[in-house]
């Protein structure tokens, strides 16, 4: 019998519940602060149905765990006999009765590592794609990745039941194109990409007091220069106390708020950023260097602030290069 594929309109749910449990406080031996489990290892586009099998999942502040699930347009001698068009919508929220856990970071990466889209906290998003007309099944891996960047002690604030995470994966497939939120590409890239690096942290003198070096790089990604670049940034415990060069400390009024400003060098490398070009900067802090900074915004005397910024925070580097 021949076989033919009408309006394929699947809704096939992977359900990954991630719930913070007791915290140990950062000795050798952290506890579980999350586990759950994800159902669902294939979606298959023929209308036959679907296979699955369940994992348990744990994590814990600066631990990764991935995940793989596949998608296929056929089952054993059954292919579909059209063009097939998918959607996966991911969407990340506070499981039922709880409260998210805002630093976690959902990726979703192709097995060559390539970022589909990702998002930090809750979010919605989705990822497109078809299976062309061909005489042999097809298939495609995705992987997913679930990061919990170590933050330094504000962790803490995630101990207890009252926290958790769900992430549902919803799949449809159709004959004719589908339309989202996301479009099966790496994100668009950021106008600015800040990047905030510190050492390992050392302790001062006989007071049990711990400082380290920090460094950070504003780059320009968009097609026109700032012009007398500035940053402002907040941090909650770590302090950043001084700035060696390449830039000037102008405020950190209230306490937590930082305001940096371009040197007034009048020189172009250094006073502005040129489109694809980048600045850096450095100094002294004290703390442990391991906390995220917050509320970035860069600005320039041509330019409005801008706070849709790329941010990447490294810690405990055994040097600043």
């Amino acid at each position: 019998m021949k076989r033919i594929v009408f309006l394929l309109f699947l809704l096939l749910i992977i359900v990954s519940s991630i719930t913070a449990g007791t915290l140990a406080m950062y000795t050798v031996s952290i506890d579980t602060l999350a586990e759950g489990s994800t159902v669902a290892k294939e979606f298959i586009f023929t209308g036959e149905g679907t296979d699955s099998f369940q994992q348990g999942i744990k994590i814990a502040p600066s631990e990764t765990v991935d995940w793989q699930f596949k998608i296929k347009n056929y089952k054993n001698q059954v292919i579909t006999e059209t063009d097939l068009y998918y959607k996966l919508t991911f969407q990340v929220s506070a499981s039922a009765g709880k409260q998210a856990i805002s630093p976690l970071t959902v990726s979703v990466k192709d097995l060559n590592g390539n970022v589909l889209n990702r998002v930090t906290g809750t979010g919605t998003f989705d990822i497109l794609g078809t299976f062309p007309l061909s005489s042999v099944g097809q298939e495609k891996d995705f992987m997913v990745e679930i990061q919990w960047p170590d933050s330094g002690n504000s962790d803490i604030n995630y101990a207890g039941n009252r926290f958790g995470t769900t992430i549902n994966v919803a799949a449809i497939a159709s004959q004719v194109p589908l339309s989202g939120s996301g479009s099966g590409n790496p994100p668009q890239q950021k106008p600015v990409s800040v990047k905030y690096e510190t050492t390992a942290p050392w302790q001062n003198g006989q007071g049990n007091n711990y400082q380290y070096a920090y460094k950070i790089t504003i780059t320009n990604n968009s097609s026109e220069p700032i012009n007398n670049w500035n940053i402002a940034l907040s941090l909650q415990n770590d302090k950043l106390t001084d700035v060696w060069s390449n830039a000037k400390l102008v405020s950190y009024t209230p306490p937590g708020n930082y305001l940096f400003i371009n040197p007034g060098y009048n020189n172009q490398s250094t006073d502005n950023i040129l489109p694809g070009e980048s600045v850096s900067f450095g100094g002294p802090a004290k703390g442990r260097g391991t906390e995220a900074i917050q509320n970035v915004s860069v600005g320039g005397s041509n330019t409005n602030s801008i706070t849709n910024v790329d941010l990447t925070c490294e810690f405990g580097k055994a040097s600043l290069n």
